[in-house]
């Protein structure tokens, strides 16, 4: 197919397409405004526990919950919140990347979504438990136990692998796909490096610095996707 057939091909569909420059801004615009509210879930929770507590077992959750339970629904809702439009955003990333690296783009794309997706359902049970924490309802180890059933295990799975190996994937595309300086990358990949950090040395501040890294990387990301023109953006599938 010649140059100029492509050309026309291309420009047809652009103007077949009323959405695709809205696609592609709006694509743009929320994948770093999600991980940015990551960012204030993460903290947000800093700032609740800095006098200690803990979500890791039921009956700490229910006491963590029940001290400040509206500003744990806030985190509950901006957790889930993000999570959609880093869905809803993952796409114009993909695109951005697809000529360069096409394959890594890909699997990185599929680990996020299918990770915040996971975490989706992970964080949508907290409504629940804030419930019972602020009825004084004795329901620790039933949480305990429901976390650890055949149902949560591979959430939590899938939330572990796209969260992290799917990010520090996609930070490894933008920096060998060259469209983009090296360093919004790394900064990227800042996000799963900073997390493992604050789990190992047990403080969410890590976490806050990582994703906050991130959306710094994703914002240069996002800023080549405002500058491509709708042409190359339809040409790009």
């Amino acid at each position: 197919m010649s140059t100029s057939v492509i050309a026309e091909t291309v420009q047809t569909a652009v103007r077949c397409d009323p959405t695709l420059r809205f696609r592609r801004v709006a694509g743009a615009i929320v994948l770093p405004l999600g991980i940015l509210l990551q960012v204030a879930t993460n903290t947000l929770y800093a700032l609740l526990t800095m006098n200690g507590g803990s979500d890791a077992t039921g009956d700490a959750a229910l006491a963590l919950f029940s001290s400040a339970p509206s500003a744990w629904r806030l985190v509950a809702l901006l957790s889930m919140a993000g999570s959609l439009l880093i869905v809803a955003g993952l796409p114009a990333a993909l695109r951005v990347l697809r000529q360069a690296r096409p394959r890594l783009s890909l699997v990185a794309g599929i680990l996020m979504m299918t990770g915040y997706v996971a975490y989706f359902g992970i964080v949508a049970g907290t409504g629940l438990e804030i419930a019972l924490a602020t009825r004084n309802i004795d329901a620790g180890a039933a949480i305990d136990a429901s976390q650890d059933g055949l149902l949560s295990l591979p959430l939590m799975i899938l939330f572990v692998v796209g969260n992290i190996l799917g990010t520090f994937l996609l930070g490894l595309a933008v920096i060998l796909g060259r469209q983009l300086p090296w360093t919004a990358g790394a900064l990227i990949m800042a996000w799963p490096i900073c997390h493992i950090t604050g789990l190992i040395v047990g403080t969410e501040w890590f976490a806050v610095a990582g994703g906050t890294l991130e959306t710094i990387g994703l914002v240069l990301l996002t800023a080549v996707a405002l500058r491509t023109p709708d042409a190359e953006w339809a040409s790009r599938g």
